[in-house]
């Protein structure tokens, strides 16, 4: 049995900070009348300069299944059985719940499984990396899934927004939450985390207070563990992200992995411009190296 590995284009796979062989399945991102395939059309830098320039709120469109079935046929054609595929959280996009039955049979020869990552971003992008890892070790699907799993609730990510707008547009906020944080100036602080779905974590009076207290809360959250990788991500706020990636390298002495990269387009599509987060996985307790 050889296993292929695929993912949805909201993993960040593409501004991955390691090396991989996954194919990356695309969605559209919407600009009113205007279509873009992300990572074809537009690049993250152009995404966020659009973004910024225009009051349009975008929306995206998950990937076909034409989309999907040209992806495996890929892998099939390199002579793979099984193809796992990771979409983003289900509690964020439900299209990946029902992939498995719609898809069935669409390539011959060839058994689709999908996994729930419970994320997004290159948090997602690691999980299908883990994935691969174990696969190119000849684990079994069951092994890939549950040690897949393990490796989703050891994962958590902490975010600001700087427009509530996107979120509340696009279903994640309340619209009366949203118009009261934006009157007020609050800031609040985002969690992705173990369930799949976004969450206000706590609610700050500013952004460099809320940026104090996720490095707090992330500092409590890994205390106890002995390996974790540390990432930093942004949407088109670079210089920010370097200087608190620069100062997690000092704060956080168990990390063994410090990494640095941005929202892709799909999910800046739902979060916007000026997005600063910082996440984590805990390594302790996988069977595998990454």
């Amino acid at each position: 049995m050889k296993i292929g590995i695929t993912s949805d284009c909201s993993s960040g796979l593409e501004y991955a900070p390691f090396k991989h062989n996954i194919k990356i399945t695309r969605t559209t991102i919407h600009f009113g009348e205007t279509e873009l395939v992300d990572g074809i059309d537009i690049k993250a830098d152009e995404f966020y300069k659009k973004l910024r320039s225009t009051d349009i709120v975008p929306t995206t469109s998950a990937p076909t299944l034409g989309e999907i079935a040209a992806r495996v046929e890929e892998w099939k054609k390199e002579g793979c059985t099984d193809v796992i595929h990771f979409p983003i959280s289900f509690g964020l996009s439900a299209y990946g719940i029902n992939l498995p039955n719609a898809f069935e049979d669409m390539v011959e020869g060839v058994n689709l499984h999908v996994i729930n990552c419970h994320s997004a971003c290159i948090m997602e992008g690691y999980c299908a990396h883990y994935a691969e890892i174990l696969a190119n070790k000849g684990y079994s699907i069951e092994e890939i899934k549950e040690e897949c799993q393990k490796f989703a609730d050891q994962t958590v990510a902490y975010f600001i927004v700087d427009d509530l707008k996107y979120l509340v547009k696009n279903g994640r906020l309340n619209a009366m939450s949203g118009m009261i944080g934006s009157l007020l100036k609050i800031k609040p602080i985002l969690r992705l985390w173990k369930p799949g779905t976004i969450d206000i974590f706590e609610k700050v009076r500013t952004r460099n207070r809320a940026i104090d207290r996720i490095k707090e809360v992330v500092s409590e959250d890994t205390k106890d563990a002995k390996e974790v990788i540390y990432i930093v991500l942004h949407s088109d706020c670079e210089n920010d992200a370097k200087e608190l990636l620069e100062d997690l390298k000092t704060k956080y002495t168990n990390g063994v992995r410090y990494e640095l990269t941005t929202v892709t387009p799909t999910v800046g599509a739902h979060i916007g411009a000026g997005v600063l987060a910082i996440a984590y996985i805990v390594l302790d307790g996988l069977k595998e190296k990454i």
